[in-house]
């Protein structure tokens, strides 16, 4: 009865509801007070003493270019991008590369780029999943259609969350939707190519797994399946199902596995991929293209001529436009984005398998050709993710040393989530999450004759996602009541909810066509859009009635 006061109820109406019983959760549980003013306050800029990635390991030699505050600034730019990670590496390369990146003089347009520490050390070069809705603790949350993940994945949420994305948007911009994400691995697959970046990135296909525990929450996910087989035939060639004991065995998983969904997906070292298009952008375009790290954005201000004035610690940067590519901190600078994207942490490990994982069927190995989400309960809300990278010893690339197969696992937020909602300091994250990540991987595989051997640990780290309030990314021109600054030279990809591998690149390329004044790309779906009136729509307490049900 209640969900249907609330469906009928008016926006305003329901914002005060849900607000009301918000604060009354935090009376009996303080920490949600605290969460909630965590959302709604800047993100402030990235801490200096985050944690360690194992991705970032070795860094790159772009690590701290230009970072020696002796180095002057350009005292003004045509563009100045805000972030080194994949977002404003798309956008550059998009700009860079493009005819029309001249100005109306014909000279090529002169961009620079800030990043507050080391290069591509936000969510690009961390990749933590995020969560579903951690109220799942106080009220009966409705199964999800939605989830939230990362860790190298180039594996679009599909069928699970098509269902939703037709309730909420229709069939057409569901569908469109879809289509855009699954854009990202062909497109990827080509920039690794061009760029001559296949072997350090590890770009590659895999097949990417559904696991399930649940026979309850793996049959409701085959009926999502075939919805989504109906109305998408073209995007559901590669889909598999598994369920007999002796494919679940042969797939070396355990026998709590009830049965598992596999399609073609893809896999890829984030953090190489974009160091590495960096480094060519400056080595093709080191006339006009210029990266500082260790350089913090603290303020933007409009100034009488109309352009803008970035400043930083070392130094001030006229420019004509500000691309705001910071994703979980993109509303220290932009005020009224605050509660619209807001950050939340996460914990990813490194892992090597125990022996034998991998190695089956006979003469078939399959390290490194795999990713999965393993589903451990009846709740989809409930859930690890798993990528592997490449076993290649002894084939270094003239980079990085050789990589070793290691199990990059993440997860295990709904144990903690409220203290990590709304959480921008990656240089902790929650023990109870750690803990519970170093064993999750022995309740997930099965290895024949195994003696009781588990997985060694030879990373922990935490990262930032940008969650999006109304679960859709922020792409496109900023509206001045949004900055709260005159002029109409901001712009913003971000918000991608820990789904950026199969959001990001797009949008930061299509965020470029934007500013250079090219027809807008028709795959960017509409509801990405920013606008005012999504940006009045969008709130945590609408985020948080979509998935409450009494």
């Amino acid at each position: 009865m209640i969900t249907s006061f609330l469906a009928y109820a008016s926006p305003t109406l329901r914002t005060i509801l849900i607000r009301a019983a918000l604060h009354l959760l935090g009376f009996f549980y303080p920490p949600i007070n605290a969460a909630l003013k965590r959302i709604r306050q800047s993100p402030g800029v990235p801490v200096p003493n985050s944690t360690l990635p194992y991705w970032t390991t070795p860094p790159s030699s772009l690590a701290q270019h230009n970072a020696d505050p002796s180095i002057p600034l350009p005292e003004s730019a045509d563009i100045v991008i805000i972030g080194s990670g994949i977002t404003g590496t798309s956008f550059a390369r998009a700009v860079l590369g493009h005819i029309s990146g001249n100005d109306v003089q014909g000279k090529p347009l002169k961009i620079i780029m800030l990043e507050a520490r080391d290069t591509c050390s936000g969510a690009t070069g961390r990749f933590v999943e995020f969560f579903h809705p951690f109220f799942q603790t106080y009220f009966v949350v409705k199964e999800l259609t939605e989830r939230i993940r990362n860790g190298g994945h180039i594996t679009p949420v599909l069928y699970s969350d098509y269902i939703g994305l037709k309730e909420t948007h229709g069939k057409e911009m569901a569908k469109q939707i879809i289509r855009f994400r699954l854009a990202h691995l062909e497109e990827l697959l080509a920039v690794a190519k061009e760029e001559n970046l296949l072997d350090d990135s590890q770009c590659r296909q895999v097949e990417a797994f559904d696991v399930f525990h649940d026979t309850g929450l793996f049959r409701k996910a085959l009926s999502w399946l075939r919805e989504y087989q109906t109305d998408l035939p073209e995007e559901s060639l590669h889909f598999k199902v598994y369920e007999s004991p002796a494919e679940l065995e042969a797939l070396q998983l355990s026998t709590k596995t009830v049965g598992c969904i596999s399609t073609r997906a893809g896999a890829v070292h984030p953090y190489r991929l974009v160091t590495g298009i960096l480094s060519h952008l400056l080595n093709s375009y080191s006339s006009n293209f210029e990266l500082f790290s260790h350089t913090a954005c603290t303020d933007i201000k409009t100034t009488d001529d109309g352009l803008y004035t970035v400043s930083t610690p070392r130094g001030a940067i006229r420019t004509a436009h500000v691309v705001h590519a910071t994703n979980g901190w993109a509303s220290h600078l932009l005020p009224g984005m605050r509660g619209k994207i807001f950050p939340a942490r996460g914990v990813m490990t490194a892992q090597m398998p125990r022996t034998g994982l991998g190695e089956k069927p006979p003469g078939r190995p399959w390290t490194g050709t795999r990713s999965f989400v393993f589903y451990p309960s009846s709740s989809v809300g409930e859930y690890d993710y798993l990528t592997q990278q490449q076993q290649q010893q002894g084939q270094s690339t003239p980079h990085y040393p050789p990589p070793d197969g290691e199990l990059m696992l993440g997860g295990g937020l709904w144990r903690a989530i409220v203290s990590e909602i709304g959480a921008a300091d990656d240089s902790q994250y929650s023990p109870k999450v750690e803990n519970y990540l170093r064993q999750a991987l022995g309740s997930y595989f099965s290895v024949k004759g195994e003696s009781g051997e588990k997985e060694k640990v030879r990373g922990v780290w935490s990262g930032i996602l940008g969650v999006s309030a109304d679960e859709q990314p922020w792409v496109g021109r900023i509206p001045e009541a949004v900055t709260g600054r005159h002029g109409n030279g901001e712009w913003i990809a971000a918000g991608y909810s820990g789904e950026g591998m199969v959001h990001a690149w797009m949008s930061g390329k299509i965020l470029g066509s934007m500013v250079l004044g090219i027809e807008d790309d028709a795959r960017l779906p509409s509801v990405y859009k920013i606008d005012v009136e999504r940006w009045k729509k969008a709130s945590f307490e609408e985020f948080v009635a979509s998935y409450v049900e009494l």
